[in-house]
């Protein structure tokens, strides 16, 4: 005969399940335990129609990143193919300010930089610029291009050789 579900026999064993799974977790979460499991995430496939937006502290867009495909490449690194930045005047109005282009980059998140060896493209109301081997650090708002530099400005350049 079985004992009855509200018998104190019955309680006692769940009681005593209950204790084990509690125990056998506790176990489990130990940091001997967790010092096992591995922290690291990762993966082979390329991240499709990448974007990656930053905002100022009132939430308004600061930039937006953007690729055809991105592939992690370390802990602060993001190679990014079709590089589309969209740089934004980061209040109420999110008028575009900039757009840079290229074919591929390196984003470094942590250092808010961007960098590629190929070429670039930089638009904007006042000029446009082009060429190769470039570096965009985000925290001055600087554009760097070393080799095959084209500029054309739209704007008025008065007293400009004087």
């Amino acid at each position: 005969m079985f004992p009855r579900p509200s018998s104190p026999l019955n309680r006692l064993r769940s009681l005593r399940a209950s204790a084990t799974v509690v125990l056998g977790l506790l176990a489990a979460l130990s940091p001997a335990a967790t010092a096992q499991v591995p922290t690291r995430v990762s993966s082979d496939a390329p991240i499709v129609n990448f974007r990656l937006p930053s905002f100022t502290p009132d939430g308004f867009r600061t930039s937006m990143v953007r690729g055809s495909e991105a592939r992690l490449l370390g802990a602060n690194q993001i190679q990014v193919l079709g590089l589309t930045m969209t740089l934004f005047s980061g209040d109420r109005t999110e008028k575009i300010e900039t757009m840079i282009l290229s074919p591929s980059a390196l984003l470094q998140p942590d250092d808010q930089t961007i960098s590629g060896d190929s070429t670039i493209r930089v638009i904007n109301d006042e000029f446009e610029a082009s060429g190769e081997n470039w570096r965009y650090d985000h925290r001055e708002k600087r554009v760097l291009i070393t080799q095959n530099v084209r500029v054309a400005f739209r704007a008025q350049l008065a007293n400009f050789l004087q």
